[in-house]
């Protein structure tokens, strides 16, 4: 049961995980494009609104990054578990 438990831990932590690389993804996509504009711009007024539009996305970036490296903890701790669950369940089975 044990290790059921743990693979549907593994399952949805992994899930979580490709959502977050998703996003992380994007918004990072979303932060080179507002720097390119940032320095493609003429003015000082729109320069100052892509600055503070990139400065907007690299907040968003850095709150996903500390759920990725939780949700990263969380799958490495489920890991091991599961390993040592499934050497102990390999150990009770070729004993017998």
């Amino acid at each position: 049961m044990k290790i059921a438990n743990e693979a549907a831990y593994l399952y949805v932590y992994s899930k979580e995980l490709q959502k977050l690389n998703r996003k992380l993804k994007r918004y990072s996509n979303k932060a080179q494009k507002h720097l390119d504009n940032h320095h493609r711009a003429k003015t000082e007024e729109k320069k100052l609104r892509h600055q503070t539009k990139h400065l907007r996305t690299k907040v968003k970036i850095n709150k996903i990054l500390k759920r990725h490296d939780l949700v990263l903890s969380s799958l490495r701790h489920h890991y091991l578990i599961f390993k040592h669950a499934l050497n102990h369940e390999h150990k009770i089975k070729s004993e017998k």
